[in-house]
């Protein structure tokens, strides 16, 4: 679930309004990636280079999950919490 890509879960969609006043389109669920290192052999590598994070849990990534919607009028995007971190 923590891809790029699209995924077709249209179960809790929401109805959002945009600030402009128009509906919001879905976009669908993605999963966003954020910070530290990729893995074990990310955190080994800036551990020898002398980068080792101060708190153990920032050397890896932290993954959410957020559902899309876009504006088709302004093209504002809005990100919705689902799960993660």
């Amino acid at each position: 679930m923590f891809g790029f890509g699209e995924h077709e879960d249209h179960a809790n969609v929401q109805q959002v309004t945009c600030t402009c006043g128009t509906n919001m389109s879905y976009q669908g669920a993605h999963g966003l990636r954020m910070g530290g290192l990729t893995g074990m052999l990310g955190a080994g590598a800036a551990f020898l280079g002398g980068q080792m994070a101060t708190d153990g849990e920032e050397a890896f990534e932290k993954k959410l999950e957020v559902d899309i919607y876009v504006c088709p009028q302004c093209q504002d995007v809005r990100l919705k919490y689902r799960k993660g971190l």
